[in-house]
């Protein structure tokens, strides 16, 4: 079982690539939404990214204990619930790479509250925080999406 949480929490390895992994397992996330996830029902999506999220928080406080750090870097599972959030509604080549790009973004600056949901601890701020960041950009693309 320690096994597949720590695959889990580095999402089968992803989490090792040598840069930047956290982009590296987002953008694998918008490849396998753009060819595969468009259009299928938000439901299902948002039954997804919560079992995601669930079973993610044990993932990655098992894998912080292991690593003996706190978040430690390899540990992506949350930027994959964090983006497949940012994508729930996306159609399109402009709204997915927009989704992508926000979701980045609001996950490296950590405008409030999502460095405050980070500082939940454990796996459970691992997991929040890329939450809280695909709520900013799912909220910013879908007003692109409203608006024009």
């Amino acid at each position: 079982m320690k096994k597949i949480a720590l695959i889990w929490a580095h999402f089968f390895f992803t989490g090792f690539f040598p840069l930047f992994p956290g982009t590296f397992a987002s953008f694998i996330v918008v490849l396998v939404y753009f060819y595969f996830l468009q259009g299928v029902s938000p439901w299902v999506l948002l039954g997804a990214i919560a079992i995601i999220f669930l079973t993610g928080i044990p993932a990655s406080s098992y894998a912080e204990a292991y690593h003996g750090k706190k978040d430690p870097r390899s540990v992506v599972i949350d930027e994959v619930a964090g983006q497949l959030l940012a994508l729930l509604f996306s159609s399109g080549t402009t709204q997915v790479l927009a989704a992508f790009v926000l979701f980045r973004l609001f996950d490296a600056v950590k405008p409030f509250p999502v460095r405050s949901a980070e500082k939940a601890g454990g796996g459970l701020g691992i997991m929040l925080d890329d939450i809280v960041a695909g709520l900013y950009a799912l909220g910013l693309v879908s007003l692109y999406r409203f608006f024009c």
